[in-house]
């Protein structure tokens, strides 16, 4: 072949190629781009949920599959906290484990129902804050096996103790603390597997004002868990940093040392939204998906408010992930979206569903 034409046939492959890349990224791009594209309810046809169906999705496929992965994760914890007390694993990932732990935890926790509120399993495991007097004399009593941990206060060992002997110089192999920590694991794995989710049964003899009340109170559960998000998580460390800011002091945020911060708030908000509004294409199926509150309220034809509900919570969404705790102002942020939801919630979409709002066990102070 002519070197000319050598040349003209290697140029002509080269454009070729160059045209196949770049119009794989375009598709790439334009896939990327629709995944992104918020999913159009208007195409959407939703069908009446009955309150029992709704409340037997979360629990089947949000509560009891979370505390599946919470169970996992503590038997990761405790393995690590073994290795740890060996001398066989760096003090930096039992930390890492202990975050994933953690967030897990968050996200189950966020808001609470069923075998969570009746055990009281919160104070359990999450009791804060840590009372360090206590939790120094159950060291030295060095308790062994479920039993002698029950005596053990709830100030003084689950996640907030782990967390704070992470950050000892005592913390150490073979310690008395490494003794200690590895019961608290053990507790804290016993109390998880008591969560027995169980749903309610079909045609089951519970009548229509059961019910009833046990979709208010799933409700203001619901309320009590967006207040609990923007007061008592966000917006008194927010109040407390500033304070601590203007008297010369390093702001205080919380599960800093661990560089926690901002992650526990979105594990607690995805937590909650999950049983707030439909994260996936379609539309869900009771016996296959969670039946958030926005697809509860299409299918009672409530459009409007579950319109606005998405709204609102995906302003949440939004701040949320643009939590930075040395920008307050985004934490502000967060805290402003994370009330407005809450207000719309107790007011506009209390009444269109005729329940009333009461104390709930995750209102604070």
């Amino acid at each position: 072949m002519h070197p000319q034409h050598q040349h003209e046939l290697k140029h002509g492959l080269l454009r070729g190629l160059i045209c196949i890349v770049l119009a794989g990224v375009l598709l790439l791009v334009i896939n990327l781009a629709a995944a992104a594209k918020p999913v159009d309810r208007s195409t959407l046809l939703f069908p009446y949920y009955d309150a029992s169906e709704v409340l037997n999705s979360t629990v089947t496929h949000h509560y009891a599959k979370d505390t599946a992965a919470l169970l996992a994760q503590l038997e990761q914890l405790g393995n690590s906290t073994a290795k740890y007390c060996q001398g066989d694993l760096p003090i930096d990932a039992l930390k890492t484990q202990y975050s994933k732990t953690y967030l897990v935890w968050l996200e189950l926790s966020a808001v609470v129902m069923g075998p969570m509120l009746q055990n009281n399993t919160v104070r359990q495991i999450d009791f804060r804050p840590l009372r360090v007097n206590l939790l120094e004399r159950a060291i030295k009593k060095q308790p062994q096996g479920a039993e002698a941990m029950a005596l053990v206060g709830s100030p003084a060992k689950g996640f907030p103790a782990i967390e704070y002997l992470l950050g000892q110089p005592g913390f150490k192999a073979a310690s008395p603390q490494c003794n200690y920590a590895q019961e608290v694991v053990r507790d804290m794995t016993r109390t998880v597997a008591d969560l027995n989710w169980q749903p309610a049964k079909p045609n089951s003899e519970e009548d229509a004002d059961s019910l009833k009340a046990d979709m208010q109170l799933y409700f203001n559960q619901l309320v009590g868990a967006t207040h609990n998000l923007a007061w008592e998580r966000m917006e008194k460390p927010l109040l407390k940093s500033r304070d601590d800011t203007a008297k010369g002091g390093a702001p205080d945020w919380p599960y800093a040392e661990l560089g926690l911060t901002e992650n526990a708030w979105k594990a607690q908000w995805q937590g909650i939204a999950d049983l707030l509004v439909v994260s996936s294409q379609t539309v869900p199926n009771a016996d296959q998906q969670v039946v958030p509150l926005e697809a509860y309220l299409r299918g009672l034809g409530k459009i409007g408010l579950a319109d606005t509900l998405l709204v609102h919570s995906n302003a949440v969404t939004a701040a949320v992930k643009a939590n930075d705790v040395s920008k307050p102002a985004s934490v502000e942020q967060s805290v402003k979206a994370s009330k407005a939801l809450k207000g719309f919630l107790e007011t506009e979409v209390a009444k269109g569903l005729n329940v009333s709002i009461q104390f709930s066990s995750s209102d604070g102070d």
